[in-house]
């Protein structure tokens, strides 16, 4: 990184004398976080600090401590111009950080993501641990559960990582999205009890399958199209679009999944959906009108009504 570079530019502001040689300037670890952060700052990119300290990690390949451990060590040339770049895709382009290091945490799973795949969110993680303490409480040797849009695979592999009775079966439209969860599969080693299937809901599934499943899980596209304008330019110009928005206000494709949810699940099984906070009324009628019972919402951490849970009754829908 060059220290005269302008102060728009992503690279260290602070500038050595005329007669200084830029090239000779030392960079350690703790100088770019403290330069990072207040660039970030500037740009209006979120934690600032932690997303310096989380690129600067992914650079040198080493835990966010080591960065402080070894704070007055020289950062090497070409691992400045690694991070340089990641920088300026960040703070320039708006692309989301998971993106930039390839990789996310969900669940304590470590997952691959890339632009063919949502980002996992803290409410998908809120939907999963609420699904998987359904199939803790039930009874027998093996559990049987869908994921509908599987995308990166985290639900799918959050229930068979957590739950080991579990045989998850995950569908998604997009063959890059498959592939994806597929090698998060394999990295997990849960590819054994995971089957990926491509195809639209519940159309990939072989017919015996049919009032088989415990549990239906999704976090289908909800985002209605007319406030794409008003996201948030990470997820608007970066994340697949087909996983982010739905038509008829963005329940186009909860209504499929739910209409379509009762004949492949067994009686008393649960249907489980990320929902969008201001289509909470509106699901649970669906819910309601398709059949089901126990239907319940939750709020997430920030309060927001963000996943609602029902039940098939034990007579035929």
């Amino acid at each position: 990184m060059s220290s005269s570079a302008a102060p728009a530019d992503p690279a260290p502001v602070s500038r050595p004398a005329a007669s200084d040689n830029p090239a000779a300037r030392v960079w350690t670890s703790l100088d770019l976080i403290q330069w990072t952060r207040a660039f970030f700052e500037r740009k209006g990119i979120p934690s600032a600090r932690l997303e310096a300290e989380m690129l600067l990690s992914e650079v040198l390949g080493c835990p966010r401590i080591k960065l402080y451990t070894d704070f007055e060590k020289a950062v090497p040339d070409d691992k400045l111009a690694v991070f340089r770049a990641y920088v300026k895709r960040r703070a320039e382009a708006r692309e989301p950080l998971q993106y930039i290091v390839g990789w996310t945490e969900f669940l304590d799973l470590k997952l691959k993501v890339a632009p063919a795949v949502l980002i996992p969110r803290p409410e998908t993680e809120e939907l999963a641990e609420w699904a998987i303490g359904i199939l803790k409480a039930l009874p027998g040797e093996c559990l049987k559960a869908l994921d509908i849009g599987t995308g990166s695979g985290c639900l799918a592999l959050a229930l068979a990582a957590k739950e080991p009775r579990a045989q998850v079966t995950a569908t998604d439209l997009a063959k890059d999205a498959l592939g994806i969860a597929r090698e998060n599969a394999v990295n997990l080693k849960l590819d054994a009890r995971v089957s990926l299937l491509e195809g639209d809901c519940f159309a990939p599934l072989p017919p015996e399958q049919k009032g088989s499943f415990d549990l239906i899980v999704s976090n289908p596209p909800y985002i209605d199209p007319a406030q794409k304008a008003a996201l948030q330019a990470e997820v608007r110009d970066h994340e697949p679009a087909a996983a982010l928005y739905a038509e008829e206000h963005g329940l186009a494709v909860i209504r499929k999944i739910i209409s379509g949810a009762g004949e492949w699940l067994k009686p008393g099984g649960r249907l489980g959906l990320e929902i969008a906070p201001e289509q909470a009324g509106e699901v649970k009628a669906l819910l309601g009108t398709a059949g089901f019972a126990e239907i319940e919402v939750r709020k997430d951490a920030q309060g927001r009504e963000r996943m609602a849970m029902a039940n098939r009754p034990p007579s035929p829908l």
